[in-house]
This record gives C-alpha cells, structure tokens and sequence, in this order.
C-alpha cells in the first residue's frame, strides 16, 4: 500500500550556496557530505530526495524534523536509498511505513527527485 508520494525540483545553484555560508552542516550529514565530495548536484539531489520525503508524510518540516533526520545515502553502484533518524522515524512508523523508494536525476542546473513511501 502506498502512504504517500512526492517530487521536488531544486535549482543545484541553491545547495552550492549553502557551502559557502556554512549551513551545509545543518542540513546534511556527515555521511552525505563525504559521499557527495565536492558535487553540489549530488547534495543538491540529497536535499531534494528529503523535501520528497517530507511531502510523502504530509508534514513538510515541521512537527521537529530537521533535514538532518533524513539521510539520502547511496550504494556502491550509486542507487540512493534512505535512512531515518529522530522525529522523521518516528513519524514514518506513526504511519505503519515499511519501506522508502526514492530516485534522482539532474541537469547541469536543476535537479529533480521524487518519493514514494510503502506501508
């Protein structure tokens, strides 16, 4: 059964600036910023797959979760996948979530992603 869906579409330009004001820290993980390197499209990819994800529990980013409870990490061949942590774990269980499938793909300025939550 699926609990929600969603799609975001974000401007890489916009994660790239995040870098250069030092907020980058706040949004992401320690994870994501070494799996990313120096790519603001994969952060950039990152970020969007969380506005996904927020959007398939019906919160936004609100009711405490913060960018950083949701992880965008990616497999050895590149397949990204998602890890849950504080409020946004507990809200996916609230909703009997069993599994997050998540895509990416980008141009030199946009990047798009979309979500779907499982229960």
């Amino acid at each position: 059964m699926i609990i929600g869906i969603g799609t975001d579409l974000l401007e890489i330009k916009r994660i790239a600036n995040t870098r250069k004001n030092h907020t980058a820290e706040r949004i992401f993980t320690e994870e994501e910023l070494r799996q990313a390197s120096d790519k603001d499209s994969m952060l950039a990819g990152d970020f969007a797959c969380k506005e996904c994800v927020v959007k398939c529990f019906g919160t936004g980013f609100s009711e405490g979760i913060r960018p950083a409870d949701i992880e965008i990490l990616r497999t050895e061949n590149g397949r990204p996948y998602v890890v849950l942590h504080g409020k946004a774990l507990e809200k996916f269980e609230e909703l009997g979530g069993k599994n997050i499938l998540v895509s990416i793909t980008d141009t030199k300025d946009l990047v798009s992603a979309m979500a779907v939550v499982e229960g």
